[in-house]
Parts: C-alpha cells; sequence; structure tokens
C-alpha cells in the first residue's frame, strides 16, 4: 500500500513537471532557451544555458555566450537643403522647370527661368541695361544695340547739320537698314551737360531729325524711322571730363 502512494506522488510531480517544462518552453520560444515560471533561463551546474529544439544561432543570448543585439543605427543628422526633384534649387521642380540649371538664389518665375523685367531676353541679374524699351535689339548685357553711331565731331558746332564724314557713316548703313525692311529704327539724339537743359533738348531733337531726313534722302521708307531728342538725359559717360562731355553729344540709331 505504502509502494502504491509513493509511485502516485512521484506521477503527479512528474505530471507537474512536465506542464512546467512545457509552460516554461512556450514561454522561451521566443529566445530559444528553457526558461523558468519567472522567465529567467535555466541554468546547469556549470553555468550552462538550457537550450530546446528551438534554439537558433540568431536566438543567442549575451547571458549565455552570445553577442549582444546590435542596437538600431542612428539616424544620420541632415545638414543644408536638398530637394531631389529640383536641382537647381529654384523652387520650380525639374518636371515643370524650363530652365532647370539658373544659378542657385536668382529669383525665378514659375517656369523656373529667371526673371527679364523689360522683356529683352537678358535675364535680370546679367541685365547692365535694366528698362530698355520694348522691341529693342540688344547685346549680350541687355544693353540697345546701335546700328549706328554718330558722335558730336560728325555735326558742326552747334548744329544740327551732317558733316562729310557723318554721310558717310550713313551712306554705308543705308544698304544694311534697307535690307532689313521689317525693322521699325529710333534715331536717338544726345547731348552733354553743358547749357541749358531746354536747349540741349531742342539740340538733340533736331539733330536727330537731320539723320532721319538723310536717310529718307537716301531712298530709307520714312515711316520706319522715328527721332526722338533725349537731351542730356541719358548720357553715355560721365559730364565731368572732355572725353566724357564729347562721348555724350551724340546721335544713335536703334531697331525696335
Amino acid at each position: 500500500m505504502k509502494d502504491l502512494k509513493l509511485l502516485c506522488v512521484l506521477g503527479m510531480l512528474a505530471i507537474l513537471a512536465a506542464c512546467s517544462t512545457t509552460e516554461n518552453r512556450s514561454m522561451s520560444e521566443s529566445i530559444g532557451y528553457v526558461t523558468k515560471s519567472g522567465g529567467q533561463i535555466w541554468k546547469s551546474g556549470f553555468g550552462d544555458c538550457w537550450k530546446h529544439s528551438g534554439w537558433t544561432e540568431a536566438s543567442s543570448h549575451p547571458d549565455c555566450g552570445g553577442a549582444a543585439p546590435s542596437p538600431a543605427p542612428m539616424e544620420k543628422e541632415q545638414t543644408g537643403y536638398f530637394w531631389s526633384d529640383d536641382q537647381d534649387r529654384d523652387g520650380v521642380i525639374d518636371a515643370n522647370d524650363r530652365c532647370p540649371f539658373t544659378p542657385e538664389g536668382i529669383k525665378v518665375d514659375s517656369n523656373g527661368c529667371a526673371l527679364d523685367d523689360d522683356g529683352d531676353g537678358v535675364p535680370n541679374y546679367l541685365d547692365k541695361c535694366p528698362g530698355t524699351p520694348a522691341g529693342t535689339v540688344v547685346d549680350t548685357n541687355g544693353c540697345g544695340l546701335a546700328l549706328v553711331k554718330l558722335s558730336g565731331i560728325h555735326f558742326k558746332f552747334d548744329s544740327s547739320a551732317l558733316t562729310a564724314d557723318a554721310k558717310g557713316i550713313l551712306d554705308r548703313a543705308v544698304s544694311s537698314i534697307k535690307a532689313n525692311s521689317s525693322q521699325n529704327l529710333v534715331v536717338e539724339g544726345h547731348t552733354d551737360s553743358t547749357g541749358p537743359d531746354t536747349y540741349n533738348l531742342g539740340l538733340s531733337q533736331r539733330r536727330a531729325e537731320s539723320v532721319v531726313n538723310y536717310l529718307v534722302s537716301k531712298g530709307v521708307n520714312g515711316s520706319r524711322l522715328n527721332a526722338k531728342g533725349l537731351g542730356e538725359n541719358s548720357p553715355a559717360a560721365s559730364n565731368n571730363t572732355r572725353e566724357g562731355r564729347a562721348a555724350n553729344r551724340r546721335v544713335e540709331i536703334y531697331a525696335r
């Protein structure tokens, strides 16, 4: 009878141990080791961890000779600005940018092109002559490209009469002017700052008209020509020197 009781006790202990082991195994599946009820890993008397069939190299625990898990990589700090779809960084994405290589910092329109307020084809940041009248033929600096230039020495002193040299220059320009019959021309007269403003304005107008009349006499259609006296208001050089004043006494012909 005593033997039977002993067998019953041993059987119950075995059942409890099996249940405990099953529970511990289910709790330890994620780490690959047999664990105690509190979650601690079972170790032998020699300090070896008890592994179960679910153990893999990847599940090795640092307390059992495995490597500690690598820390998550820290996100690299971003410095400056970068737009992967806006290579010139003008605020207009490349898909809509008609001028994709605009220098950084230049103001652009909705198409991504540098602003050109006077519409002469030279953007503001390169234009050395902003405000050029519409239609003026300009050079790469955005300044009006004069077809003909007559300096002050091509007019008689204090007069609108053309000298022989001035007529020769105009004669050589006539063929080119006639060849571009679609171009309208503005003949601008200028003076230096010597003398009253009103007088200078009148003299510049008379000299511009003198050039127009000469071109018409050579067969240029007068409807294409417009004489415009500007007096001393648009100097090409300083009026503080003799050379500068000479440069300011001029008549220039522009295509517009």
